[in-house]
């Protein structure tokens, strides 16, 4: 395994010293690969770190060589500058709250050090709008590939199986290329919504336009089915009305549908009585999550200010969440505790403390305030990122879509496509 690692490193120096762009593309191809683990010199990486280390090496030396100076105009960053090092000097900090401070500095550096490494590099790059459009086309053939292997894995009948029902039979559901379901619609969620931009951009003047969208949803949509990953397709649907609700060429027909829907629900039993137990977390899965939350508030309940630092949540969740019984049996169904809670709010308060919830607040404010700014120059794809965003926020209410190290490098690509649109590198569509 070590030798094709080494070869493709060795390709991949030559590609960013010569193409930088379609190396950075190429990343954002293959984010899963932070799932190949290794140690150099007793240090933990994955071979994603190592080739964002390698492409902000090469674009560093370069920068200096070639006496590019400034080396990055942080001019154009304007108010991100202050929050970018705030986010990360915050996770320094937090670092040594932590009670292992060699987990805490890892996790410091795969889920902020280098997304910002990566994000320093997009910006610099990514300067126009043909670039924007090739980095995203390079995140979708990735959700492509992704949900192509799920649909694989649904015929031959591959992936874990899970318990849905208690004292029902277990189901199968398909992971793609990840350990676990529900990184599979976290990862597909934020993609979804980029994509339907993306074809929307790229092919509308096509004949076929209709039909590559609805491949494209039918792949996705049906990937997510098969991991029966609910929290994205929710935080989907929710994106696109909201969406649809800024832009009004498709207001009324969303108003339409959505009262088909509610008419639907109210008639008829079987969804009206699954939307209650979604919403309200009365199944098996919301009712686990309820009982880690509580786990996760008794721990704020005596760090509210500080949190438990850096992969400290993973370390006391043991000694606070609470065995889950069911509640008409009694009988025990889960001591199972998780890295994080289950909540992208809960955990970066844990993570980081009140300040970097703040902080993190903060961004999400700055980042809605330029994407509506700039909506009406370009409401496809302004819309296709706020999207992505709200994608990640919704299904964060259930789950935790930062902590991982692809999910931390697309939260900033996200980011950083808003970024690029707002300094107006980015020209208006004709």
């Amino acid at each position: 395994m070590i030798y094709p690692l080494i070869f493709f490193s060795i390709f991949f120096i030559w590609l960013t010293w010569n193409y930088q762009k379609w190396s950075l593309f190429l990343i954002l191809i293959i984010l899963p690969v932070y799932q190949i683990r290794f140690q150099i010199l007793s240090i933990p990486l994955t071979f994603l770190e190592v080739l964002i280390l390698i492409l902000f090496t090469v674009w560093l030396i370069k920068k200096i060589i070639y006496k590019q100076y400034p080396i990055f105009s942080y001019k154009k960053l304007k108010t991100w500058l202050w929050l970018i090092l705030a986010w990360f000097l915050i996770s320094i900090v937090t670092i040594f709250i932590s009670p292992d401070l060699r987990a805490g500095a890892g996790i410091s550096k795969a889920y902020f050090l280098e997304p910002i490494l990566f994000l320093v590099v997009f910006l610099d790059i990514i300067r126009d709008k043909k670039d924007l459009k090739l980095a995203i086309g390079a995140l979708i053939f990735s959700g492509l590939l992704v949900a192509s292997y799920s649909f694989y894995q649904k015929i031959v009948g591959q992936g874990v199986w899970s318990t849905e029902i208690w004292g029902q039979p277990k189901i199968l559901r398909a992971t793609g290329p990840f350990p676990h379901p529900n990184f599979l619609g976290l990862y597909l969620g934020p993609l979804f919504m980029l994509g339907l931009g993306y074809i929307s951009l790229n092919f509308r003047k096509n004949i076929p336009f209709i039909l590559k969208i609805l491949f494209f949803i039918a792949l996705f949509l049906g990937s997510l089915v098969f991991a029966k990953s609910e929290g994205a397709i929710i935080a989907i649907f929710v994106a696109l009305f909201l969406y649809t609700m800024f832009h009004k060429p498709f207001r009324k027909w969303s108003l339409i549908l959505i009262l088909i829907l509610i008419l639907f629900v109210s008639f008829f039993s079987v969804p009206r009585r699954y939307l209650a137990e979604k919403i309200f977390l009365q199944d098996l899965s919301g009712r686990l999550r309820v009982n880690i939350w509580k786990g996760a508030a008794e721990i704020l309940k005596e760090k509210p200010i500080l949190g438990a630092g850096l992969n400290g949540y993973s370390i006391l969740a043991p000694q606070y969440q609470k065995r889950y019984y069911d509640q008409y049996t009694q009988e025990l169904i889960s001591v199972e505790t998780h890295p994080y809670p289950h909540n992208l709010f809960l955990a970066i308060w844990l993570e980081l403390g009140l300040l970097g919830l703040i902080i993190f607040s903060l961004i999400l404010f700055q980042f809605f305030k330029q994407g509506f700014k700039n909506f009406k120059k370009e409401p496809i794809l302004i819309g296709s990122i706020m999207g992505a965003m709200t994608v990640v926020l919704i299904h964060g209410l259930v789950d935790t879509p930062y902590f991982k190290n692809d999910l931390a490098i697309l939260f900033w690509v996200i980011i950083g496509a808003m970024i690029i649109i707002s300094r107006g590198e980015v020209p208006k569509r004709s």
